[in-house]
């Protein structure tokens, strides 16, 4: 009877051990389990400096300032596929003369017409206002079309104004290729700001 009782409470205090084990190593685990958030797939750029802020896709390299200047001296970044070099976004800025304000609809006339310069065969397809800073600071977004050595492309771009400086965001790609890159340069361009 003894030897029943001993090994009953043996067993007793086993299984009550055991659950407390368990219970412990449960507790432990939802301490060191910690949820790391989603990785960012963008990096963010905020130049305080330039006065702008803007995400780009980590598909993007950045070019180096050589690179930018030999193709234009008011680009401030430039940033191209790592798969596909023919699919590059930017940021240019130049100064203004006199500050004002300046309707959207002549910033959109005045990019379009710079890019007709260029390519006589441009198209607007389509045009909206958007949100490019503070104090309610409206900019226009366009997508333009035209063809480059036989090659149909596309041009998606954001102007927005300060009293300073008038800022563009823009990215080039073949149109071939747009569902690859589509999320990416709307990314780009939707998140551009202006201070």
């Amino acid at each position: 009877m003894i030897i029943i009782a001993v090994i009953s409470a043996i067993m007793l205090l086993g299984g009550g051990g055991y659950f407390w084990y368990q219970k412990f190593q449960k507790s432990r685990e939802s301490v060191t389990k910690v949820e790391t958030p989603a990785e960012k797939n963008y990096f963010e750029i905020n130049d305080e400096v330039a006065g702008v802020y803007f995400k780009v896709g980590k598909k993007f390299e950045r070019m180096p300032a050589r690179d930018l200047q030999v193709k234009n001296a008011s680009f401030v970044y430039g940033f191209s596929s790592s798969d596909d070099k023919t699919v590059a976004c930017y940021v240019s800025q130049t100064k203004r003369d006199q500050p004002g304000v300046v309707k959207v609809s002549a910033l959109r006339d005045g990019v379009f017409e710079q890019v007709k310069k260029t390519f006589s065969d441009a198209k607007l397809d389509t045009q909206e206002i958007v949100e490019v800073g503070e104090n309610n600071n409206k900019g226009a977004k366009l997508k333009m079309s035209y063809t480059n050595a036989d090659i149909p492309m596309l041009q998606w771009e954001v102007v927005g104004i300060t009293d300073k400086v008038a800022t563009f965001g823009f990215c080039e790609l073949p149109a071939a290729v747009l569902d690859l890159y589509q999320d990416d340069i709307n990314l780009f361009l939707d998140s551009l700001r202006i201070k």
